[in-house]
């Protein structure tokens, strides 16, 4: 009788384990939630930009050109200098895609102090809304350059061309990575210590320096 009423009881014990497993719910993990995020914010047509810049040198190709004569001389150089500086530029959004204004910055580069003014055109790639924090474009920029308390004319010209990649931070932080290569024109000024019988102005002496341009600008709104 004992025995009976053991392996009765055993027998509801498995009946109610049974219905317990059959009303458990296994917990799954919370799925991960997939948002959009805005890199442009079309509403607002103009764009400002406020950063830096690190330059680069690694090339310099020299001409001078004697008008009197028709005779040019072209010699390379061997320029290994470095300098960085500071940027604000302002830009109009022509669509989704296209971004025109300019850059003025401040630099010193080679001990010297210079002002770029430079007309700017950034193409972006890739829808303005997307999944991703991250969104590339291409820039092109040409302009004159000023210089300061130098051995140079006082305008000169630069240009330069690369690839940056605009990454959202916060809500909304954007901040604008870029590198590219950038070629500046430089006119020296004469120096003709001593007896000689040339015309300064029938000689065009230029410069022109080639090098790498790393940049980052905090895109303000």
């Amino acid at each position: 009788m004992k025995k009976f009423l053991m392996l009765l009881v055993l027998v509801v014990m498995c009946g109610e384990i049974a219905d317990a497993q059959s009303l458990y719910i296994p917990r799954y993990k919370k799925k991960k939630e997939v948002r959009d995020y805005d890199l442009e914010n079309m509403e607002r047509k103009w764009t400002f930009t406020f950063g830096g810049g690190y330059d680069m040198t690694f090339g310099m190709q020299n001409r001078i050109h004697y008008k009197d004569y028709d005779e040019t001389i072209n010699y390379d150089g061997e320029p290994n200098f470095s300098g960085g500086g500071v940027w604000v530029g302002a830009g109009y959004k022509m669509g989704q895609h296209v971004v025109a204004g300019f850059d003025a910055g401040f630099l010193y580069v080679d001990q010297m102090s210079m002002a770029p003014l430079l007309g700017n055109v950034k193409v972006f790639y890739g829808p303005v809304t997307r999944q991703k924090r991250t969104r590339w474009y291409n820039y092109a920029q040409v302009g004159p350059q000023f210089y300061f308390g130098s051995s140079y004319k006082t305008v000169g010209a630069v240009a330069g061309a690369g690839v940056g990649m605009r990454v959202l931070m916060a809500k909304v932080t954007k901040v604008d990575l870029e590198i590219g290569y950038r070629c500046t024109l430089r006119r020296p000024e004469y120096d003709l210590m001593g007896k000689h019988e040339l015309d300064t102005d029938n000689i065009s002496y230029k410069q022109y320096l080639h090098g790498l341009h790393f940049g980052i600008n905090f895109v303000l709104f």
